[in-house]
């Protein structure tokens, strides 16, 4: 068997010199330890003994993550179902550090409810177990670090990792993988570029919200915690007490964090023709000015403002809140959760369904009521100028299937644990958008209205939500295998036994 053939049998096979898996783990436990020494040293002088814990785990999984580095090499050409074995392997890694990093400081006492957190932390989800305002500054700034480190890991899976191997797929439309060429040339200057933007746009956003009048402890957070789309903040009330220019810093930057980094780098590199002609775009910004719209006319004492902010928080997937929206009327809550469920552009900080997916669907959907009405006409799809074939459609029809099937599973599982069947919906369709906040859980995100074992139940969703459903599907595949060769060794050990 060649060493290519021998390399990356799952998370259970051995350990070879090119595995993908261990290299992105490498990757992913030296970037958050870093990040978490950064939260250690700046908030030393707030909780000395929070920031001692913080640094010996950060400090650990940088010293294994280098350790990998130089055991593991890259390969030239990686397998699609590696490199999702790669992503899921990480975020749930990640998420043992996170969890650990709560227990270990005492920010959290109960393993449910840890885990419940860093794994929220780590898919952009605004909802949280904790008391912000209780948390002290190096745990704070963790907190929110592990909301920007969860966005960076999402944008190198659906902008870098996933189109470079999937061109053509699902996730990566025609058109979309010509894109993919420019922005991700390799794997190793893709990886550069989206995380040179997406921290120039961290500070864009850090440097804006002190201009605003933010302290430094919340601007820093919450600049890490907007352009991630994570929506989680220092203080116990979102935006609802935070001043007008604070707000329309938030609206700005979670709009722009709704955007196809593909779009961004047009704009980057001055195509703004290309950049404004995006139809994806033209879609993003007209739901966002609908919903506006909308809430404006059918919601009463809401300005345009708290309008705006509203339909970007939802239309972004960021979570950010600055009214009460759970009071709204039905109708309001309605166009709020479709807003959700479609999420933002692809290739974006943000999740959902993202609009590109949302509206071939559509599309489709027209294309085959008009061909039972006109069963001999020949009724073609097009977007952006060409023509989407048959085979793309049914990929892009299976994928969401799929996303819609996840979200009832979700809202099943969470009524069979005692849920309102409406409020599991929302709270499943929420989750898996990497929105968050739902009627269940108010429009600050308090998780604890979910109980144990629904916090529990909506971990995967958090996972399928922030790296795309693919790498969800493909761990339960895993799972399933190794199931499957339990049962096939019990088999054999009784008959040996016999």
């Amino acid at each position: 068997m060649s060493r290519d053939a021998e390399t990356e049998g799952g998370l259970l096979g051995s350990v070879p010199r090119d595995s993908f898996s261990r290299l992105a783990i490498s990757d992913g436990l030296t970037h958050v330890g870093f990040v978490g020494l950064a939260a250690a040293a700046i908030g030393f002088f707030d909780n000395a003994a929070d920031s001692i814990i913080i640094a010996t785990i950060s400090s650990t999984a940088v010293g294994v993550g280098i350790f990998g580095r130089r055991r593991f090499v890259r390969r030239q050409h990686t397998a699609a179902a590696h490199i999702l074995a790669g992503v899921a392997s990480t975020w749930a890694i990640l998420v043992l550090v996170g969890a650990a990093t709560y227990l270990a400081t005492g920010a959290i006492g109960n393993v449910n409810a840890a885990l419940f957190e860093s794994a929220a932390g780590f898919s952009t989800v605004a909802l949280t177990t904790v008391e912000p305002e209780a948390l002290s500054l190096p745990v704070a700034l963790f907190r929110g670090a592990t909301q920007w480190i969860g966005g960076l890991l999402g944008l190198f899976t659906v902008v870098v990792a996933l189109p470079r191997t999937m061109k053509g797929r699902v996730q990566v439309p025609k058109g979309v993988g010509r894109r993919a060429d420019r922005l991700v040339p390799t794997l190793e200057i893709g990886g550069r570029r989206v995380f040179r933007m997406y921290l120039a746009l961290s500070l864009a956003c850090f440097i804006a919200y002190l201009l605003a009048g933010m302290r430094l402890r919340s601007a820093a957070i919450h600049a890490m915690t907007t352009v991630s789309t994570g929506g989680f903040t220092d203080t116990t009330d979102s935006f609802l007490s935070a001043g007008t220019a604070s707000r329309s810093v938030a609206t700005v930057f979670m709009f722009i964090s709704g955007i196809s980094f593909f779009a961004l780098f047009w704009l980057v590199r001055g195509n703004h023709r290309r950049f404004l002609g995006s139809p994806e775009l033209r879609i993003y910004a007209t739901i966002v000015v609908t919903i506006t719209t909308y809430l404006v006319l059918a919601v009463d004492d809401v300005s345009v403002g708290d309008a705006l902010f509203t339909a970007v928080s939802a239309s972004s997937t960021t979570g950010l809140a600055v009214v009460d929206w759970t009071l709204f009327s039905s109708g309001a809550l309605a166009v709020l959760l479709v807003a959700i469920a479609t999420g933002a552009m692809g290739a974006s900080a943000g999740s959902g369904l993202r609009v590109i997916r949302a509206w071939l669907l559509l599309l489709f959907a027209a294309r085959e009521v008009r061909r039972q009405l006109e069963p001999n006409a020949v009724i073609g799809v097009k977007h952006g100028g060409r023509s989407v074939g048959d085979d793309e459609l049914d990929d892009l029809t299976g994928y969401q299937i799929a996303h819609f099937g996840l979200c009832a599973i979700g809202a099943f599982m969470l009524a069979l644990a005692g849920t309102e069947l409406v409020d599991s919906l929302w709270a499943a369709i929420s989750v898996i958008s990497t929105f968050g906040p739902s009627p269940v859980t108010g429009a600050l995100g308090d998780a604890t209205a979910l109980g144990s074992v629904g916090q529990l139940i909506l971990i995967p969703g958090m996972l399928a939500g922030r790296l795309t459903i693919l790498p969800l599907l493909h761990a339960i595949a895993l799972l399933l295998r190794a199931k499957a060769w339990i049962v096939r060794e019990s088999r054999r050990l009784l008959r040996v036994g016999r």
